[in-house]
């Protein structure tokens, strides 16, 4: 198949491509480099530059594809999408229907949408279960309400046009790409801590809130072997899923086990009071608990988690190692 990817320049799909790639697939990936600015890299795929809010744009790179995998977004952490609410609304919301009509135009007949796990910001119950959206209440951050309105209109226009879809909804994917901002909630926690704790040499750590909020880190290369391998299949179509690593651990957790692990790997010293917490910033509407049931995608696409969130932290510390010692040589 020849696949658009949305948003290709991403952490996310930066994994998913060369899997796709693997499996024989050819890629043209589109992206605006809207986050972090121009990244040169060597492709082996075709790339397209162009912004798809503008719809005679998004009509012309769905032309000649057999499938979008859509993951084009403005993507932040908790901070981030409540400092830029309208452009998640908006901009997200209607890049999404341009590339869903531009595929009605080009007879290409499935989208692979990438949804978010902030679509159960407001579920009374945990874990989340795929149905519990059903009866959830309807989420206020502005980045939550565009991934659920984006994946009712990948449901409409399954109902009314035909189109085959996924809607993937991934639980905080844990990357060792993602880059800090120089403010506190701009970035997701775990590239906070990173920076915080590791590169800043800080032990005590500013946090967002009461550091008790309580989240599932996920293996980037658990998810993205989840989106190469099963959006294209017919056990998956027109259905949703959890992509996630059920094991819950505070805020807190989290960053006492980057510590501990960067203390092993000789990153940092260790501090005789320890790491200690303080609150810089809170937000409104902030998730107090979020804990994905990936029965759903066990049971019908046989995907499940590989890694737990230790092991993700370890991965990312030995890539720092790993990078200091070459940065040693080549000087």
């Amino acid at each position: 198949m020849k696949v658009l990817v949305t948003g290709s320049e991403g952490a996310l799909m930066q994994e998913v491509i060369p899997l796709l790639l693997g499996q024989g697939h050819e890629v043209r990936g589109v992206d605006n480099f809207v986050r972090y600015g121009e990244i040169e890299r060597d492709r082996n795929y075709e790339f397209i530059r162009g912004d798809l809010t503008d719809s005679s744009f998004a009509e012309e790179i769905t032309r000649g594809v057999d499938g979008v995998i859509q993951a084009a977004a403005m993507v932040y952490g908790m901070g981030g999408l409540h400092r830029i609410p309208a452009d998640n609304l908006s901009k997200d919301l209607v890049l999404h229907q341009n590339i869903l009509w531009g595929m009605l135009k080009n007879d290409v007949p499935k989208i692979l949408s990438m949804s978010s796990s902030l679509v159960y910001e407001r579920c009374q119950t945990s874990p989340n279960k795929e149905e519990d959206l059903d009866s959830s209440l309807i989420p206020l951050i502005g980045y939550s309400l565009s991934k659920l309105v984006g994946e009712r209109m990948v449901e409409a226009f399954a109902e009314q046009y035909g189109l085959k879809y996924v809607s993937w909804r991934p639980f905080n994917v844990m990357s060792p790409h993602e880059k800090s901002e120089s403010e506190i909630g701009t970035s997701h926690v775990f590239a906070d801590y990173i920076k915080s704790i590791v590169l800043e040499k800080k032990t005590v750590l500013p946090i967002v809130g009461d550091g008790e909020q309580i989240r599932c880190f996920t293996w980037i290369g658990d998810v993205a072997r989840g989106i190469a391998e099963h959006s294209f299949s017919d056990k998956a179509e027109n259905n949703a899923f959890n992509l996630g690593n059920p094991e819950p651990i505070t805020m807190k957790n989290l960053a006492e086990i980057i510590y501990k692990g960067a203390q092993e790997r000789g990153l940092v010293e260790r501090s005789e009071s320890g790491l200690q917490f303080e609150t810089q910033v809170s937000f409104k509407n902030d998730v107090r608990i979020r804990i994905p049931d990936v029965s759903k995608a066990k049971d019908m696409l046989g995907w499940e988690p590989t890694l737990k969130v230790e092991e993700s932290i370890g991965r990312c510390l030995d890539l720092i190692v790993s990078d200091s010692q070459k940065e040693a040589v080549s000087a």
